[in-house]
Parts: structure tokens; C-alpha cells; sequence
């Protein structure tokens, strides 16, 4: 069984590289940064395979990128390692274009008040499911993204997640690696 994947999801503000490594070495696999003139200084190299940048096409030196929904129609000839979807029937068009597909929202959101669901968990859960019985050729990672916190966390597991994503729940605490450290706690 494949382990759970974290990815952090920057916030508008800049983080120190030391931030940055720390949160690697203590178990986020991936942190999506948002913006990358809000990078307070180059991530460490040993790290920089596991940092994605949000671009719709590939920046120079980027290890890993993301495209967002919006401007998927903009893509030409290279496929990006993440992008966005809303909707979990766009999740197998992404089959052998995408490493990892984020799904959102799954819980009301932390960090956009207002911002939630448009169905509940536990239909998503029968999507999911159908979805990869369905599937003839292997599917990119999903990973869910919204009001994910140490409390929703092992529910998404369930549902057949292969991985959360967290920003809310990371900045808006004092203390982002316990924070970590605490989600880590919940899944396998």
C-alpha cells in the first residue's frame, strides 16, 4: 500500500528555505508554491525536486510544475507533474498527462471563508471508487485539497484519497511542522 502523500500549499507570503526543508524532511512530501516571486530564497537543491510551482507552462529550473484548471487549455505539447480538477470525471483524462490531480473542494476551506463542497464525502468516496474500477490504464494521484485539517484528514484516507493537500490548517497555526507532525499522526 502506498503511503498517504502531504503536499503544502503556500500561502501569498514569502518562506525561508531552512521553513521549507524542515517541513521536507519532516514528512511533506510535496509544497506547492503558489507564487514564485514570493520565494524568500531558492529552495535547497537536495529539495527542489519535491517543490511544484503553479505555471502554465514550465518555468526554467523547475524541477516539478502545476497547472491550474483555468489554464489547462493552454497547455500545448508537455504535461505538467499536478493540475486542478473540480469535478472527479475530469480525473482519468489526466491518465499519463499528470503525476498528481487535485480535487476541490472536499470540506468547507480554511484559508477562502465560503468556499466549500458541492457534495458530500461520502458520494465523492462511491465516485472515487467507480472511477478506479473503471479505469484501463493507471490514474494519476488524487489528492484532496480543502478544510483539510488533523480532524478530516483520515477521513479523506477512506474515502480512497491517495493524498491531501493542506494550506489553512499549515500557516494559520503558530507552529507549521507540529502542525505537520499532527496530520502525519492521522494516516498510515
Amino acid at each position: 500500500m502506498k503511503s498517504f502523500l502531504l503536499v503544502g500549499i503556500t500561502e501569498d507570503t514569502p518562506l525561508p528555505s531552512s521553513l521549507v526543508e524542515t517541513l521536507l524532511e519532516t514528512g511533506l512530501d510535496y509544497l506547492y508554491w503558489r507564487k514564485t516571486n514570493l520565494m524568500a530564497d531558492p529552495p535547497p537543491h537536495s529539495s527542489a525536486e519535491r517543490i511544484l510551482v503553479a505555471s502554465a507552462t514550465p518555468i526554467p529550473g523547475a524541477h516539478r510544475w502545476h497547472v491550474k484548471e483555468r489554464e489547462q487549455a493552454a497547455l500545448k505539447s508537455c504535461a505538467p507533474f499536478s493540475t486542478s480538477i473540480h469535478d472527479l470525471a475530469q480525473w482519468p483524462k489526466w491518465a499519463g498527462r499528470a503525476t498528481l490531480v487535485f480535487f476541490s473542494p472536499v470540506f468547507p476551506s480554511i484559508s477562502k471563508p465560503g468556499y466549500g463542497p458541492s457534495l458530500p464525502l461520502e458520494q465523492l468516496q462511491q465516485q472515487i471508487a467507480a472511477i478506479r474500477s473503471a479505469a484501463t490504464e493507471p490514474l494519476p494521484q488524487l489528492i484532496a485539497l480543502g478544510g483539510v485539517h488533523a480532524g478530516t484528514i483520515a477521513r479523506l484516507q477512506q474515502a480512497g484519497f491517495d493524498g491531501a493537500a493542506v494550506m489553512g490548517a499549515l500557516w494559520k497555526n503558530p507552529d507549521p511542522v507540529a502542525t505537520l507532525r499532527e496530520l502525519k499522526s492521522q494516516v498510515r
